[in-house]
């Protein structure tokens, strides 16, 4: 089931990608500094989930999410009252869920993978549709490939964190239970970097550029969660250590193949995008 998540996330973030347009912060264009600061935020933020409360972490969790179901719903409904009739009918569910069955039960993981997949097809169009250049692209990939295999295996950064925001709702991972006890999981993190870099290389260098590698995601993806030995026996396993360096290959070869990659305003004249939303 958490591929079946993973693969409808990827999907649908590639459809979503030329229909509809996320009102963007008047911020310009993502470039290298906004890509530090990410950087920056990723470090710190687990600092701040393991020394805050726990109300206090919820409340963050439950804000974070309800903008990210806004903005990303917002232009396929376009009814102010309608968005906010289905963004807050999800936050109020997925409450009343964890409040009777606990973070631990199915109904929870059905109703926190969905909420999550909306999410996670939100911010990677985001990043995408705020012009991310695949130079930009592969530095984050790299960036994150390095931190993540010290979070993961040269401290329990991961795992503590992980354990502490597991109970609450909006836990940050798409999971799914195998047996009564034990689950099998992947990161949002991981998950919107291999969402966003389909998107990103389309914009850059083609339609096909982006199709490719939408494809070598999942595949990396299928294999870290069916071939156990990928993982070296380990409970957790930095995705990023082997999507990180595949975000970047890709990002070189298709520069190599098809030269500058292309501005956003190219793109959009190459693939106008069709106008599938609400009146």
């Amino acid at each position: 089931m958490v591929l079946v998540h993973s693969i409808a996330t990827m999907a649908l973030g590639w459809l979503y990608f030329r229909r509809y347009a996320i009102a963007r912060p008047p911020i310009g264009v993502l470039n290298l500094v906004d890509i530090a600061c990410m950087l920056a935020a990723i470090v710190l933020v687990p600092y701040l989930d393991l020394l805050l409360p726990l109300w206090a972490v919820a409340g963050l969790l439950t804000l974070a999410t309800w903008s990210l179901l806004y903005f990303t719903i917002e232009p396929i409904l376009r009814r102010r009252w309608l968005i906010w009739l289905v963004t807050g009918g999800l936050i109020a569910i997925e409450g009343a869920i964890t409040w009777s069955f606990g973070a631990m039960s199915g109904s929870f993981a059905v109703i926190n993978n969905l909420v999550l997949l909306v999410s996670i097809v939100g911010i990677a169009n985001l990043w995408a549709q705020s012009g991310m250049r695949a130079r930009d692209l592969a530095v984050l990939a790299a960036a994150l490939a390095v931190y993540d295999v010290w979070a993961t295996w040269q401290t329990t950064l991961t795992d503590d964190t992980l354990r502490r925001l597991g109970e609450l709702p909006f836990a940050p991972m798409i999971a799914w239970p195998i047996g009564s006890t034990a689950w099998v999981s992947i990161g949002v993190g991981d998950l919107v970097l291999a969402t966003v870099s389909p998107l990103v290389l389309r914009k850059a260098f083609g339609r096909t550029a982006g199709a490719i590698t939408l494809t070598t995601n999942l595949g990396l993806i299928a294999l870290l969660l069916f071939v156990p030995a990928l993982s070296g026996g380990r409970e957790s396993f930095p995705v990023m250590v082997l999507l990180g360096p595949l975000i970047v290959l890709h990002s070189l070869y298709w520069r190599w193949r098809a030269g500058p990659e292309r501005t956003t305003w190219q793109y959009q004249q190459a693939e106008p995008r069709r106008p599938t939303a609400l009146a």
